[in-house]
């Protein structure tokens, strides 16, 4: 009975599962019947391909992203469904797929890019509508246009509001990059460098001081280690509000890098290569002086070797006549007439190559890159050569649906050989040729720079230029640097509105520099060498707790954290005298080995935090707090606050308005930050004597500076109020800032009387102001299909003044040129960085006084006689588009600067500046007759050289002087010589220029030429770098030359050529 019931049972069942089995099967047809797969391609305007755009199925969750090629496939399950396709920058799209199996999608850039995206302080991504403060954004593209290989000399003329000044070391020197002006006496005035969240140590090493016995040598920053075609862009946060959550590390901005990271590839592995070839030649020269006189003094030609030694810097002789001949310095006879190009001939045409390839991909977890780059340069300067290696390697990961980690890891590597000297340093090459006589051809001294003995061969009147040859062929000069960058970060989503992130960061490098003189050297006529070994270590932790959430119209944004920060540097410093081993430059060559070492540690902790409330994407708030505790200060000052306000207004969303307008923002902000001091500021540093009594060694106190135990830290207040307007659908924008910073407490070391037996004291004081405007325009002036014509113009000028000092110091050092008795200067009531020095006396209404022999008479007391600091900065770049093509235009230019050039000084000295010749064949003619009527000591000059100016001639009944138009004929020599170790005057000029900055012109292959091949992607390039002054009234040297990278700004010496780049380029992506 169960058995019929049991079939029966299982034969239902059966027919039950073969129903619900066919149902399955029918809506698995009807399903498959609907799914359509849909494929396209994505681009700009300008028909170039958008990699990583994102398509999505509206109302689904099936999405695609664009690789290399702008391609997508994507499954969708209607044949009539709506994709919506995004793009950061770009206008998102709705597009129906309306049946269709192909489709070609054109996005346009967004009229107002309400949701662009910046990183700010702490690496934190922020709208950039929302900030109350000025932050700017340079590119990959802009940064890497015109293939310059340090990436902050990329950056000049393309950021409003940020100064950047080079010396003339070349690719290997480092960069001053000044943000709002300077606003510390005592420290350096440069911003923090952050890279991929991470500070980083950019620590000038001993670089050119420009004094006597300093090393003379520019040894190069970070920055001009890291590759610029490892990043994706540079942001600079300007103001103290910016940058307050980065405590008293940054209170002088901060420069925030992004390496690139992975990009989707669905086919394959991302393999991108490039190669750039590039030649320098000369773009200062040193060709504008006179070619009329040869050497010699006072109008006689040198007779013999002695006197042709002693002149071959000297120009006052004869007039150059190639039928005479005359024995230079090695007893050879030359022909004394014009040489042209007697200098330049010593310079090469210099070279680099650089090679790189980078691996990458993306999938919607994970993401990398990794990129080798190998660098080569010859240098100008013969026998100088700068090698560079960069291994990037950058990825992300999400290890499940709430923790995702970021990690990146830099390695970089680079030797330079014969690194050009700078400034005061003897070995300078600029030195020793900017003085040459127009009749002495420089190639002569390769042939006589030691004698047969090979020991060095006096070439001039002074010990004090050395013969170029000499400098590269016999005395090395080496260095290298290992540096090791990285960092890891890890978060957690605890909610959907609470996350929790962990990072850690590491920079350390080793550096090493050799500079050996050989026996005979002079000033080291036994031979001499010395070795420096840097090692740093700097090291950060760091911890966020972020909260995001939305309640009605309120956005609110908050975070709290908490970091520990330190650096460690130790330094050995092993001095060789007296070679005892001679060819042998090797330290245990010497009979004499004196070493030291320093050791100097700094350790700061933080906690930070910061609230942000936003209402309907139109009004924002934000307030951030930020405590620091640093070593450095004692334990009752070494914890202090630092606040900032900030908010934004969206004003353009408040009223309707025609397409003419496209957006409209007022930005206001708030901010109180500071900075700490060195180590060892607080208390006395006790030493040995370098004597022994009966065996023992004496102690004694090492310091010449008065320590001040309560040392406080610096305080800047910051004020900034901002307008970003933007005009037909964002074709025109404005964004204008206007800012004031005080800077009070400052940490400046002061002199005090010598009889203390210290040289200066520390204290706190004095007040420091800087206010200015930035403004930074852009347009499309012109747009028609497939052509486009972008400009942008930025222009800042900063108003600095120093307020106070200390009631009993008026003025502070900032640096001391070797000659004529100029310094530069922080006075009250002054710009900051003035340069000073002694006037030549004037009546009431500006006339020179002369005195009786006819030549100037100077002040006893110093002046004020221009400023260092350049009061305006521009720049101009032009962006040309047409279908594959691209063309990159930049100008920059800088106003109301003053130089004291040295180097001009010099040439009027030695007679070979053109002014020299003014009284000249005068002067010889009244000396002749002076001789022709037997040198009579009443003998008052017939010609010469004449002052400008008027002679006292007695005083009247009040005792006032008399004046009388001078009629004193002097020697042209004798007047140019007087200034030399007494006043700056005459050779302080305006440093004032504008440059035709960059060109770069790039071709990308159309992507119907490489259909049929592996190749993604081929891009040809032409640049240009530094390809000419437009205007300046510096003759023979650039105006940008700078005598080092410190805060004394407006020292120009013995300058190199500065260099002209152009070159070609190639990359390939597959």
């Amino acid at each position: 009975m169960l058995r019929p019931l049991q079939l029966q049972i299982c034969g239902g069942l059966t027919r039950i599962l073969s129903v619900l089995l066919l149902s399955v099967l029918c809506c698995s047809a009807a399903v498959a019947q609907q799914n359509v797969t849909v494929t396209g391609v994505v681009t700009n305007e300008a028909k170039q391909p958008i990699v990583g755009a994102t398509v999505i199925q509206e109302g689904t969750s099936r999405g695609a992203t664009t690789d290399s090629k702008g391609r997508f496939t994507l499954n969708i399950s209607d044949k009539n469904a709506t994709l919506q396709v995004s793009f950061i920058g770009m206008a998102t799209q709705s597009v129906p797929v309306g049946g269709k199996t192909r489709l070609e999608i054109v996005l346009k850039e967004e009229a107002v890019s309400v949701g662009e995206v910046v990183v700010t302080a702490l690496g934190i991504k922020r709208e950039a509508k929302a900030l109350g403060y000025a932050v700017s954004s340079v590119g990959k593209e802009d940064l890497t246009a015109g293939r310059e290989s340090n990436i902050m000399q990329a950056m000049i003329g393309k950021v409003a509001g940020v100064d950047i000044s080079t010396t003339t070391a070349g690719p290997t020197g480092s960069s001053r990059v000044l943000i709002r002006g300077n606003s510390q006496l005592s420290g350096s005035n440069l911003p923090l460098y952050v890279v991929d969240g991470m500070p980083v140590d950019n620590s000038q090493l001993q670089g050119a001081d420009g004094k006597w016995g300093g090393s003379g040598f520019d040894f190069g920053d970070v920055m001009s280690s890291i590759n610029p075609e490892d990043i994706e862009n540079v942001t600079i946060l300007k103001g103290p509000s910016a940058s307050a959550l980065y405590g008293s590390m940054a209170s002088n901005g901060v420069v925030m890098i992004t390496t690139k990271s992975g990009s989707a590839r669905k086919e394959s592995l991302g393999i991108e290569v490039s190669s750039n070839i590039s030649f320098t030649t000369l773009l200062s020269k040193f060709d504008d002086y006179q070619r009329v006189y040869g050497q010699g003094r006072n109008g006689v030609i040198p007779l013999t070797d002695s006197d042709g030694r002693g002149t071959t810097q000297v120009a006052w002789g004869g007039k150059l006549d190639p039928n005479i001949m005359i024995q230079i310095y090695n007893g050879e006879w030359k022909p004394y007439g014009n040489v042209n190009n007697n200098v330049l001939s010593f310079f090469d045409t210099g070279f680099t190559a650089q090679n790189s390839v980078s691996l990458s991909n993306a999938t919607e977890k994970t993401s990398f890159r990794f990129a080798v780059t190998d660098m080569r340069n010859k240098d100008i300067v013969p026998k100088s050569e700068f090698n560079r290696t960069n291994i990037t390697m950058r990825g992300t990961t999400k290890l499940g649906k709430t923790i995702s980690a970021d990690a990146s890891a830099s390695y970089i590597y680079e030797d330079v050989k014969n690194r050009p000297a700078l400034t005061d340093n003897a070995s300078n090459i600029g030195n020793a040729l900017i003085g040459i006589a127009p009749n002495f051809d420089q190639n002569w001294l390769a042939d006589s720079y030691k004698d047969a003995n090979g020991n060095y061969y006096q070439w001039n009147g002074s010990d004090y230029r050395f013969n170029p040859y000499w400098v590269i062929n016999e005395m090395r000069n080496e260095s290298s640097r290992s540096r090791l960058m990285g960092n890891a970060r890890i978060s957690w989503d605890i909610t959907p509105w609470l996350k929790l992130a962990g990072r850690g960061g590491l920079d350390t490098y080793n550096f090493r520099a050799t500079t050996f003189s050989p026996i005979s050297t002079p000033r080291q006529v036994e031979g001499a060498i010395n070795e420096r070994v840097m090692n740093v270590t700097q090291t950060n932790l760091e911890a966020t707790l972020t909260f995001a959430k939305k309640y009605g119209d309120f956005d609110i944004n908050a975070f709290v954290g908490a970091s520990l920060w330190r650096n460690k540097n130790e330094q050995f410093t092993t001095e060789g005298l007296k070679q005892v081993m001679p060819g042998v430059d090797d330290i245990n060559a010497f009979e004499r080995i004196n070493t030291t070492h320093g050791l100097y540690k700094k350790e700061v902790r933080s906690m930070f935090g910061s609230v942000s409330l936003g209402y309907k994407g139109l009004a924002y708030l934000d307030a951030t707090i930020r405590n620091d505790v640093s070593s450095t200060l004692c334990p009752e000052n070494r914890s202090y606050w630092y606040p900032s306000v900030s908010g934004s207004l969206i004003f353009s969303s408040l009223f309707k308005h025609g397409d003419w307008f496209s957006f409209g923002k007022l930005r206001a902000s708030w901010a109180n930050v500071g900075g700490d001091t060195d180590p060892y500021q607080l208390y006395l540093d006790f030493g040995t004597k370098g004597f022994k009594l009966n065996g023992q060694s004496l102690g004694e106190v090492a310091s010449t500076v008065i320590p001040y135990y309560d040392l406080k830290p610096t305080a800047s207040y910051s004020m900034e109020v901002g307008l970003d307007v933007r005009f037909f659908q964002s074709r025109l924008s404005l964004d204008l800032t206007l800012y004031q910073q005080t800077t009070k407490n400052q940490i400046m070391s002061l002199p005090i009387s010598s009889s203390s037996s210290f040289t200066r004291a520390l204290i706190n004081a004095g007040e420091i102001r800087n206010r200015g405007i930035e403004l930074a325009v852009t347009g499309v002036p012109l747009k028609i299909k497939s052509f486009q014509w972008e400009t942008t113009f930025t222009y800042a000028t900063n108003d600095n003044k120093v307020l106070s000092l200390h009631p009993d110091v008026p003025s502070y050092e900032l640096t001391a040129a070797r000659w004529a008795n100029a310094y530069i200067y922080a006075m009250e009531n002054q710009p900051y960085g003035v340069i000073v020095g002694q006037a030549q006396k004037r009546t009431p209404d500006g006339r020179v006084i002369v005195d009786e022999k006819g030549l100037p008479t100077f002040d006893t007391n110093v002046s004020v006689l221009g400023k260092g600091t350049y009061a305006h900065t521009l720049g101009w770049s032009h962006n040309f588009t047409w279908k594959n093509l691209n063309l990159r235009l930049l100008f920059d230019a800088k106003f109301g600067a003053d130089m004291y050039s040295m180097s001009m000084m010099q040439s009027y000295y030695n007679g070979t500046a053109k002014e020299t010749l003014k009284g000249r064949d005068a002067w010889y003619r009244s000396e002749q007759a002076k001789r022709a009527a037997g040198s009579p000591a009443d003998w008052k000059a017939t010609g010469g050289y004449l002052v400008d100016g008027v002679k006292v001639v007695g005083k009247d009944p009040e005792g006032n002087p008399i004046y009388a138009e001078n009629d004193i004929y002097v020697n042209p020599q004798s007047y140019w010589q007087s200034f030399q170790d007494v006043s700056p005057e005459p050779f302080i000029i305006d440093a004032s220029y504008v440059k035709f900055r960059e060109l770069a012109f790039s071709f990308d292959f159309p992507r119907r030429w490489l259909r049929k091949t592996p190749i993604a992607g081929v891009q040809l390039t032409a640049f240009a770098r530094n390809l000419c002054i437009l205007y300046t009234n510096v003759k023979n040297i650039d105006p940008e030359s700078s005598y080092y990278n410190g805060n004394g700004q407006g020292f120009e010496y013995g300058s190199l050529p500065s260099r002209r780049t152009f070159g070609f380029g190639i990359k390939v992506k597959f």
